[in-house]
């Protein structure tokens, strides 16, 4: 089943959403870079096409949460140290002090932005 593709307008809007910025990492976005995520993904869980449905990321965040809930990419990004750790150059890094871990919780950049608009 191949999916229809997301209206221009409605890109725009998505693009808008964070003022040019990924819903998740924060980064800053050029529109032609800007992939459409939905937060209920439309395969398996029945997400829409509804604006509120849909934020604007970059290709790593929307790669990497693919059908994920919000909940379960957080709890993935919260725990990708402990799958670095198993890698022999990660630990050597870490030894050498050329890298520093932080085991904070994932705070997504639309989180941030609706507290500062409290």
């Amino acid at each position: 089943m191949k999916r229809k593709p997301i209206p221009k307008k409605i890109r725009e809007q998505v693009y808008q959403k964070y003022n040019g910025h990924c819903a998740y990492c924060g980064c800053v976005l050029a529109y032609k870079d800007m992939q459409v995520d939905h937060v209920i993904s439309v395969y398996g869980n029945n997400g829409s096409n509804d604006i509120e449905n849909l934020m604007p990321t970059c290709r790593m965040c929307n790669f990497y949460k693919s059908t994920y809930s919000l909940d379960d990419f957080r709890k993935n990004l919260e725990t990708l140290h402990e799958r670095l750790q198993k890698l022999f150059i990660y630990r050597l890094v870490l030894k050498y002090g050329l890298i520093t871990e932080h085991k904070d919780k994932v705070v997504f950049y639309f989180e941030k932005e609706k507290e500062n608009e409290r």
